[in-house]
């Protein structure tokens, strides 16, 4: 009986965790309309399996940007476009480009770091806040880290892809601008991990996608990949 009743008080939690990690939220905030969590009580009470889970994720980004970064090396003497140190500059520099642009709620500023698609995708959003009279506010803009993580290198460049484990921080909410009421987000700064896939376009690479709920699945079921050595 005891056994039972703590098997339960488990699967209770183990269900509200994934509630919390993996339902995506109602939001605005942030480029790609993610919003950084607060703890509050539940994630007080999660923290725990919060650390457990973070800490799993860590570990494959880890495993995952090890493997990326050997192929790259290899890649790079082939094709100097996979050059890590300019891939990394090009993570930064987007990384503030597109945070800014969505920010100023004007995606010009971002335009030539983003596929035509994201960048339509970001102006439909921006131009809708701007047309409701809200605005996100974003302060003290941080990228902590930047780890490839995939690489899917093929003999049609214009195929090529990679993707970037991402973890930033921000203190990040959005407002009404006539009242400069709060609707969502918190006047705190809070961290979040994302994942951005570049494709390349001739030798310049372009985010398109973001995608703000980073999963283990995702991270395991990443495997770099190059067309050009498998002949080699």
């Amino acid at each position: 009986m005891q056994s039972n009743k703590y098997l339960s008080l488990f699967c209770l939690l183990f269900i509200i965790l994934v509630l919390w990690v993996f339902i995506p939220e109602d939001a605005i905030a942030r480029a790609g309309g993610g919003s950084s969590k607060g703890e509050g009580i539940l994630g007080l009470i999660l923290w725990p399996f919060l650390l457990i889970y973070s800490a799993i994720i860590t570990y494959f980004a880890v495993k995952k940007n090890k493997q990326a970064k050997a192929l790259i090396k290899t890649i790079s003497k082939l094709d100097n476009a996979w050059d890590l140190d300019a891939l990394k500059a090009r993570i930064d520099e987007t990384y503030f480009k597109v945070q800014t642009a969505w920010r100023d709620r004007n995606q010009e500023i971002a335009k030539e770091y983003m596929s035509e698609r994201l960048y339509l995708k970001h102006k439909s959003q921006t131009d809708n806040m701007l047309s409701r009279g809200i605005r996100n506010v974003m302060e003290s803009i941080n990228l902590k880290e930047a780890k490839i993580v995939e690489v899917l290198d093929y003999k049609d460049n214009s195929k090529d892809v990679f993707w970037a484990y991402i973890i930033g921080s921000m203190v990040d909410y959005t407002i009404v601008e006539k009242s400069g009421e709060v609707i969502d987000g918190e006047k705190t700064n809070n961290s979040f991990k994302e994942l951005w896939k570049f494709k390349r376009q001739e030798n310049t690479w372009l985010l398109d996608e973001i995608d703000q709920d980073v999963e283990i699945s995702d991270l395991r079921g990443f495997n770099p990949f190059s067309e050009e050595m498998l002949n080699k």
